[in-house]
């Protein structure tokens, strides 16, 4: 067996381990997910982590049934989809300057509902070296799932993937608002970082 397909091998385990870790089942509907989120963002507001006012939290908070016919499947959006990361795009911003949005595809046939897939992008200011952090579920049946790359971050880069730790929509979001302080000062900057 070579190097690659024992890498490939690798993958589908991890991407195996990390699906029956992963919450993707939601026993709610898509709208009580979408109250618990807008809960969460106004909170942020409240503790003045999220500077986006709550009348524009509940503007950019959406809740779409999906183009495809026929089928219950539901679109929580959060901000506008913004591919090529233009701060004029609407989106959600933090009190230091951060900015996100996100999208979570739920199919309400299965009882419970399940969540198909997602994207939670968070894009850092100028002076950061990395400009970016997303998280991606890709639906089922995407090339990346054949990959057993499905669930995957991309720290920085869209052409970086990297297997991401099993989390929800509601712990993304955590993480987003809460997980990831700017540091006072950059660790490249300190003097007490000891040259490579």
């Amino acid at each position: 067996m070579s190097g690659k397909d024992t890498w490939q091998k690798s993958c589908d385990e991890i991407q195996a381990r990390t699906w029956e870790a992963i919450p993707t089942i939601s026993s709610k509907k898509a709208v009580e997910l979408r109250a618990e989120i807008l809960k969460c963002l106004i909170q942020a507001f409240n503790d003045q982590v999220l500077k986006t006012k709550t009348h524009e939290i509940r503007s950019l908070l959406k809740l779409e049934k999906s183009r495809k016919d026929g089928e219950d499947i539901w679109e929580i959006l959060g901000g506008q989809r913004n591919f090529k990361r233009l701060r004029e795009i609407p989106h959600f911003e933090r009190a230091d300057g951060c900015w996100f949005d996100f999208a979570i595809l739920i199919d309400q046939k299965p009882k419970p509902a399940e969540i198909l897939g997602f994207n939670f992008e968070i894009r850092f200011p100028p002076e950061l070296p990395v400009k970016f952090l997303r998280f991606d579920l890709n639906l089922p049946g995407h090339n990346n799932q054949e990959r057993g790359m499905r669930f995957h971050l991309h720290p920085g880069s869209d052409d970086l993937m990297v297997h991401s730790p099993p989390m929800s929509p509601l712990e993304i979001l955590h993480l987003f608002l809460y997980g990831l302080p700017l540091p006072d000062k950059l660790r490249s900057q300190r003097n007490d970082v000891p040259s490579r």
